[in-house]
């Protein structure tokens, strides 16, 4: 069966605010929802064929899915090495339709589920530390010839994300880019190329300080993009998932709850998730073996449970339109 993937953007310009672990539990908290949970919402799949994109530098997320000797071996002592987002993006640059398979780039099945299994229904486009340099390629290379314009002239720069993607996009449900903490060329593409974008955040007053700067700065880029590409759709917010809760009595401390109640008066209404992530070793031990919180809790625990209760919100925020 053809499938048509969602795809979405994790993004915070700031670092350490739980972008990669957000990537990471939404694709494995969709293989550990019921057959029931998945039909209230909708969905036909029992499991989800979802596809991660490492789009960061610091390869966090290839990581974390591989572990760092497999990620290492295979990234740069194989003979050849494998391909990477940052190979892809090469090819991409110098041509909109260049002679290669993007399914040659993907590693199929990788994804690590704890006792040495993995997810049969996830797949990993995994990044390259020297995507580091990548933004400069970009921005220094022009394509001979190139006729169209946005902000002077190179839309293309923009849509190569969006062309890879586009190749691949037919064989999953859901794909999810995990994106470096910047606004640079690579973010950029990501957007370009997302149905949506996601926030994950912390709240306290350093880390929840640009998130009204973010939904502006994307808005801002949804109107450049649509008026040098007509076929392009706008990326929408789907909400703000706060990550490091610490819970008294079963809800936020005073002073994240201060936090989060500031922000949802500065905030479009129901931009928020109700769910959240609560503090705590779990993730952080399941992170240092690269498994997901389900390989060290079980469902009913309290970070995988967590985890599991921001997956659903997010199928029924997409499902129910509470996007922004």
């Amino acid at each position: 069966m053809e499938r048509q993937a969602k795809i979405v953007s994790i993004i915070n310009w700031k670092g350490g605010v739980g972008k990669t672990t957000l990537t990471h539990h939404l694709a494995t908290g969709l293989q550990h929802l019921s057959s029931d949970e998945l039909e209230l919402v909708g969905h036909e799949h029992s499991q989800p064929k979802v596809l991660l994109v490492d789009a960061d530098a610091q390869c966090n997320l290839s990581i974390l899915c591989l572990t760092p000797e497999e990620f290492e071996n295979l990234a740069y002592h194989n003979k050849p090495p494998i391909g990477t987002l940052k190979d892809l993006i090469e090819h991409y640059l110098k041509n909109e339709h260049p002679q290669v398979d993007v399914n040659d780039f993907i590693l199929k099945a990788h994804v690590r589920s704890g006792n040495g299994k993995v997810y049969e229904h996830i797949d990993l486009l995994p990044a390259h530390s020297e995507l580091i340099h990548t933004d400069m390629d970009i921005a220094v290379y022009l394509r001979p010839n190139f006729k169209e314009h946005l902000f002077g002239w190179d839309i293309y720069k923009f849509q190569m994300l969006h062309h890879i993607l586009n190749t691949v996009k037919h064989e999953y449900d859901f794909i999810f880019i995990d994106c470096p903490p910047n606004l640079n060329y690579i973010t950029q593409n990501a957007l370009y190329a997302s149905d949506y974008y996601l926030i994950p955040a912390i709240p306290d007053r350093l880390s929840s300080y640009g998130i009204s700067s973010i939904k502006n700065k994307v808005d801002e880029l949804n109107e450049r993009f649509h008026s040098s590409s007509k076929e392009y759709s706008d990326t929408k917010l789907i909400g703000i998932v706060f990550n490091f809760i610490r819970e008294y009595g079963s809800q936020p401390k005073q002073t994240q709850a201060n936090m989060i109640n500031m922000l949802k008066d500065t905030l479009p209404p129901d931009v928020m998730f109700n769910s959240y992530l609560t503090y705590g070793d779990a993730i952080t031990r399941a992170s240092t073996l690269s498994y997901p919180v389900f390989a060290v809790e079980n469902s009913q625990a309290k970070q995988s449970e967590c985890v599991k209760n921001i997956t659903l919100e997010f199928l029924n925020r997409m499902g129910g339109g509470i996007v922004v």
